[in-house]
């Protein structure tokens, strides 16, 4: 039976990260140029992120000990892949120590592409932990954290921009083809698709835009990731904190409203969107072949029903479908649907 752990992967790959450290920082830096520096920063921030998430990540579940001892095949199969590719990639230094010479500038973006895959590799074993300690289908571990926060019964204006915050702790959104937008989860890999979307709205829209502004304004006027009609296909890959400061943003219902305005990419129109947090919250891991996430309707979760017991009205919580909706589409259909008091008036009467 292997020995193998999360703990004792990590650490082969921590000891083949500091290898290639040892190998730059006693290497001869007087004829070193930009490439060199950039590349012994990179190694050093790699494995200050590796320590950070072996330090963080456990908190999320059992602790330390709990994630350093974790054997689950598919953490093991991860970890494994990667030892090879990071002792591959320190062989490269150490040839280059022999050979000497200018260092190979490819070899950065590498080190970039394997610190991003280790951190992935980190979040997948906590969460596959998370998920096997719960009953029923639960929530992503990367969602949980957001709902988490949206639940806090706090100052307005802090939970919204730990919110933001938070969703860009546990993902980072990507321009998804031409048109469309889409957050990649690092616990579960999985996708949440906007369609023809210019960029990601930084906040909900409030009863307070619709009535004082007219016309369900976001604030996307001020927000400088909004700002790109080139059309050239950049990428969005955080939500601003920005406009959650404003005093609009703030009101204290705008955590119950999954809605807002922002722009068509193909023709710069308005779009009624669902707000990324509240869909970013609410998926569950992906399943088996799909990529992407199924998502969880929040209000359907909280609906209680009364039925007439024996002699008095019972309490009954609403069973939703726990495989959630298959995509952000037919999950902002759902809220037009069955949720449209949870959205502002936009001049037209509310779907029942």
């Amino acid at each position: 039976m292997s020995n193998e752990t999360v703990g004792s992967l990590l650490a082969v790959i921590a000891n083949s990260l500091n290898d290639a450290l040892r190998i730059m920082m006693f290497a001869d830096k007087r004829a070193w140029g930009p490439d060199e520096f950039e590349q012994l920063r990179l190694l050093e921030d790699t494995l200050d992120e590796a320590k950070r998430d072996f330090q963080e990540l456990p908190v999320l579940v059992k602790g330390t000990f709990y994630y350093e001892h974790d054997r689950k095949p598919e953490s093991l199969d991860d970890l494994r892949e990667l030892c090879s590719q990071f002792e591959l990639h320190t062989k490269l230094f150490k040839d280059w120590a022999k050979m000497g010479g200018p260092i190979n500038p490819v070899w950065a973006t590498d080190t970039i592409s394997l610190r991003r895959e280790l951190h992935r590799a980190q979040c997948r074993a906590a969460r596959r932990i998370f998920n096997s300690e719960q009953e029923t289908s639960v929530r992503c571990l990367g969602a949980f954290q957001v709902y988490r926060v949206q639940r806090t019964p706090d100052n307005p204006q802090q939970r919204q921009l730990e919110e933001l915050m938070t969703c860009n702790e546990v993902g980072k959104f990507e321009r998804y083809g031409d048109l469309d937008l889409a957050f990649i989860c690092d616990f579960c890999d999985g996708y949440l698709v906007w369609e023809d979307l210019r960029e990601m709205p930084t906040r909900r829209t409030t009863k307070q835009d619709t009535t004082a502004g007219g016309g369900g304004g976001n604030g996307n006027e001020n927000d400088s990731n909004n700002n790109d009609d080139s059309g050239s296909g950049s990428v969005t890959g955080s939500i601003s904190a920005t406009e959650a400061t404003s005093s609009t943003a703030m009101a204290p219902g705008a955590r119950d409203t999954w809605h807002a305005q922002g722009f068509k990419r193909s023709d710069g129109e308005e779009k009624a969107v669902v707000f990324a947090p509240v869909a970013i919250a609410n998926h569950l891991p992906t399943e088996p072949g799909d990529f992407q996430a199924r998502i969880l309707c929040p209000y359907c979760e909280d609906y209680v029903g009364y039925e007439q017991g024996d002699g008095e009205m019972e309490a009954v919580k609403w069973n939703q479908d726990e495989r959630g909706f298959d995509d952000v589409i037919s999950f902002q259909e759902h809220l037009e649907w069955s949720h449209a008091d949870k959205a502002p008036a936009q001049g037209t009467c509310a779907v029942m």
